[in-house]
């Protein structure tokens, strides 16, 4: 904003003081650019409160934006706000859709809401891109809608990512687009997990290089586990604990809510330790339970 709301406030303090020499008529033109000065919205931590005073928050809505994910972190949704939906997101908009549908926009967008601070030429070229490297466009399309943080990353940044994965996992040209597609969360995940689990799979599992190239291709998800070393696991043992946990009303694994139980939890630790730290019952009980099975 060229004049911030400080500002008007300021003027109209002094305005108090000499109201002849600074207070316009309401019908007085002026020389100055109104249109980059957007409606004041007090905080909030629920942008659903501005729906009906904001045209762009009700053509989002109308796109199937979820506000409720974005609200979750203020800084984004402060700078959200400051957004206009007919010169700061409509092109965006129609640039999106053009790759995954029209459907898909609103998903995309409660995703990535930062992609309208992203340069509508620099998108362009992120996908101009992808093409010069011999993706098809179902390839693309693909990448697009299921990372909608990827036209966030700068085609060197990209670029590095493929000549990564080619030089450590010996993939061809080939195989860089089949794996790019196949997992496009994999291409711009954390690279120092990736790394971490990629040494657990070769030197603590024991795997060949030809044989952690081919479980990349086939199941790249792993190398994106938090717990990669459940791998190393017996699988009755990592039943037996999960099945356990389930009768208690114990089995869960997500991190972001209470009671959470690591997947290590699976597999480490003594009996007595697991029932007494995550369990919360007597060794005696899951020595019982085991017999049922």
């Amino acid at each position: 904003m060229t004049r911030s709301w400080g500002h008007l406030k300021c003027y109209s303090q002094l305005a108090n003081i000499n109201d002849s020499l600074l207070a316009p008529k309401a019908l007085e033109p002026v020389d100055e650019d109104m249109s980059v000065v957007t409606p004041y919205f007090e905080k909030s931590f629920n942008i659903a409160a501005y729906v009906n005073r904001s045209e762009t928050l009700q053509n989002l809505v109308h796109l199937n934006v979820n506000l409720s994910k974005i609200e979750k972190n203020p800084y984004i949704a402060e700078k959200f706000l400051r957004l206009d939906f007919e010169k700061d997101m409509k092109n965006h908009v129609l640039f999106i859709q053009d790759y995954i549908g029209m459907e898909c926009v609103g998903d995309f967008i409660s995703k990535n809401p930062m992609i309208f601070y992203e340069d509508l030429n620099d998108l362009k070229t992120r996908v101009n891109y992808l093409t010069s490297k011999h993706f098809v466009n179902d390839q693309i399309k693909r990448i697009i809608s299921k990372n909608p943080f990827w036209l966030s990353f700068s085609t060197l940044r990209i670029d590095r990512r493929f000549g990564y994965y080619q030089e450590c996992f010996e993939l061809s040209g080939k195989e860089v687009r089949y794996l790019a597609s196949k997992q496009p969360t994999l291409i711009t995940y954390n690279l120092h997990h990736i790394k971490s689990n990629s040494f657990a799979i070769k030197e603590e599992m024991g795997f060949e290089d030809n044989e952690v190239k081919s479980i990349l291709l086939k199941k790249p998800k792993i190398f994106m586990l938090n717990n990669p070393e459940v791998l190393l696991c017996r699988a009755f043992r990592l039943k037996q604990r999960h099945l356990f946990l389930q009768k208690m009303g114990r089995a869960q694994y997500d991190p972001k809510k209470e009671n959470y139980v690591p997947l290590t939890a699976l597999i480490k630790d003594t009996d007595p330790e697991f029932c007494n730290t995550y369990a919360k019952c007597n060794v005696s009980d899951f020595n019982t339970f085991l017999k049922t099975l």
